[in-house]
């Protein structure tokens, strides 16, 4: 993992509000509990984004200030553990899995501004 700890990654950080780069796209993960289901929610959402110096993105938005984004994998369950695991073997980072591409990725913050791109693009 770039400039991150896979320790520390692999403790929280997967759960919890994390940051992912990979190939110029963000893959952004969060659980949250619903209560309806009384499970844990846990999802990953992916957008076009750029790298700055493998520490922080630039989101890159659509000329009219949208984003086009994408939820490419969820799951529902009551246990943490089980949640991990199955995320860890997804093949959601261009049809590999995590442990597929763990050198590749980055674990970034949000620099801030977005980027405006052409719709065509």
């Amino acid at each position: 993992m770039i400039n991150g700890s896979l320790d520390q990654f692999l403790d929280t950080g997967w759960f919890s509000d994390a940051t992912i780069f990979l190939n110029g796209q963000i893959y952004w993960c969060e659980a949250e509990y619903d209560s309806t289901m009384k499970k844990i929610h846990f999802f990953v959402n992916k957008w076009k984004a750029s790298n700055e110096n493998n520490m922080f993105f630039h989101t890159f938005l659509n000329q009219d200030g949208t984003l086009d984004w994408s939820s490419i994998y969820e799951d529902f369950d009551i246990d943490v553990d089980l949640i991990k695991k199955r995320f860890l073997q997804a093949k959601i980072f261009d049809e590999k899995s995590f442990w597929e591409v763990e050198s590749e990725i980055a674990w970034l913050d949000d620099a801030g501004p977005v980027y405006e791109q052409d719709v065509s693009e």
